[in-house]
This record gives C-alpha cells, structure tokens and sequence, in this order.
C-alpha cells in the first residue's frame, strides 16, 4: 500500500484554479448568458417589397452578412449575402427583377426572445443550420440579430475574461 505523500514545503494549487473548476465557472457562466449580450443591435432592415439588387447594395455599403426583411414593423426573416449568391446567378438585371420577399424561406419563422437563453439559441441555431437568428423583444419588436459570429465573439471574450 502507498504511503501519502507530505506536502511540507511544496505549495499546491488551490482546487477553485484548477483548470477543470475554471472550465465549469465558464461553463456555469454560458448556462446564464442571455441573447442580449451576444446578439447585434441595431439591426440592418430591408422592407420585403425591395428587390434583391437593393438589399445586395445595402449589404455591400454596410459590410454586413445579413438584413432582416421586415413587412411595416414585423420581421418575416432573415437573408444573407450568402442566399443572395446562391439562389441565382449573379446579375444586376436579374437581381433587379426579384424581390427579397421570394429569399425568404417558406418554413416558420424561427426567432428568438432577448431573454433567451445563448445555450439555447446555440443550439437551435446548430439544428436548423441558421446563420442568423431574429431577436425580439415581448412586444414582437425587432431588437437586434444574433449570427453564428456573436456567439463565436461572446464565447472567446467570456474565455478571456476569465482566468
């Protein structure tokens, strides 16, 4: 049977800074983050009449991926740069000729409360494959959009926060 070791002399860590304790406090931490400390405000909105060359202008000057399409005050989704150029070949004509409206998937709208849980909206995001989520507030008002990115930007400053 093996003796104990003595630790006369030598200093041990303490277990609170024991990478694994950090590792749960970041976890403990993720668990109660709520989407509106990750998500993006003000959010860049294209009204659903507008033509696709309108909202790849807007994105092109902004420097954003992503417009929320809105009908008066109530948001119908979310499109990209990326749908943009995937959905037709890349033309002015015929981006002038299509309205945003027809980017818009024909699924629910899938969107998210400010209070939301992150850990949550991580996870729908993965499941769905969203780019971007919608974040609305308890009167359905567009607050903000939560991309892949913020969560990715939240994690990594969380993480260096902490030691």
């Amino acid at each position: 049977m093996d003796k104990p070791r003595s630790t006369q002399g030598v200093t041990l860590p303490s277990p609170a800074s024991h990478p694994e304790m950090a590792a749960r406090r970041r976890g403990a931490e993720w668990a109660r983050a709520v989407v509106s400390q990750a998500m993006s405000r003000p959010v860049l909105t294209i009204d659903v009449t507008e033509t696709l060359w309108d909202a790849w202008q807007l994105l092109s000057v902004s420097g954003l991926r992503h417009l929320a399409v809105v009908d008066d005050s109530r948001c119908l989704g979310v499109i990209s740069d990326r749908m943009i150029l995937t959905d037709i070949p890349v033309s002015e004509d015929r981006m002038r000729a299509r309205g945003v409206g027809e980017l818009l998937s024909r699924a629910p709208l899938r969107s998210v409360r400010d209070t939301s849980p992150l850990a949550d909206v991580a996870r729908m995001m993965a499941r769905y494959s969203a780019e971007a989520v919608p974040v609305l507030d308890d009167l359905d008002r567009l607050v903000g959009i939560v991309t892949g990115s913020d969560l990715v930007r939240w994690w990594a400053d969380e993480a260096a926060a902490r030691p």
